[in-house]
């Protein structure tokens, strides 16, 4: 018999029924096809037993797959996050695979389709981009900076300029850029307006 682990982290106990209810139903088929059909199986069953399936939402205050503690102590290899994500709404995280989302809306053969797809995914990634590949939460994006783009970030969050900052820290223009830059990257932003909102929140670097 296969065994799957299913945790669910939303806030929505009727939503989390039903989900738990249909993904339950999906693992009870896939046990009737590796005892009656093997080959017909989707995935090969030495991938999928004893790993956990986390399912979440995008809210802070839940953490991210990176600092989920496994109530099941299941090896961060053998965790598969898969995100809850509202009516249209669309997945801030350029790393995470949309292949590895479902919305709120979706109907019960839709939830089915994409687990499937996603558990194809999952078990034909390398153990490294597995690890490489998970959603990060704000605080866990935080402490990936060094001292050193923290600083800047911060001296930023003042309004000043990069010129200015080079000054101040008596490092070259070129070198607070690439700081910038390698913090924007960390913090999973694009675009300058979009790392101004960070940084009008404080970011919290003390």
């Amino acid at each position: 018999m296969l065994k799957v682990q299913f945790t669910l982290l939303d806030s929505n106990n009727f939503y989390q029924q039903g989900l738990l209810y249909v993904l339950q139903d999906y693992i009870d088929f896939l046990n009737e096809c590796y005892q009656y059909s093997p080959q017909s199986a989707p995935v090969e069953f030495n991938s999928l037993d004893n790993m956990e399936i986390i399912f979440r939402t995008q809210e802070d205050n839940q953490g991210c797959a990176s600092c989920y503690i496994s109530a099941h102590h299941t090896p961060q290899h053998q965790q598969m996050t898969m995100m809850i994500l509202e009516n249209q709404e669309h997945y801030h995280s350029t790393k995470h695979s949309l292949s590895f989302s479902i919305h709120r809306d979706d109907s019960t053969s839709q939830v089915r389709q994409k687990l499937q797809l996603a558990l194809e995914h999952f078990c034909h990634q390398p153990l490294a981009v597995r690890i490489s590949s998970l959603y990060k939460c704000h605080r866990c994006r935080l402490a990936a900076l060094s001292a050193c783009e923290k600083k800047v970030l911060k001296l930023m969050s003042t309004g000043m300029s990069a010129t200015t900052i080079a000054d101040m820290l008596q490092r070259s223009q070129k070198t607070i850029s690439a700081h910038k830059r390698s913090a924007m990257r960390k913090l999973n932003v694009n675009k300058n307006s979009e790392l101004n909102r960070v940084l009008l929140g404080q970011l919290g670097l003390g």
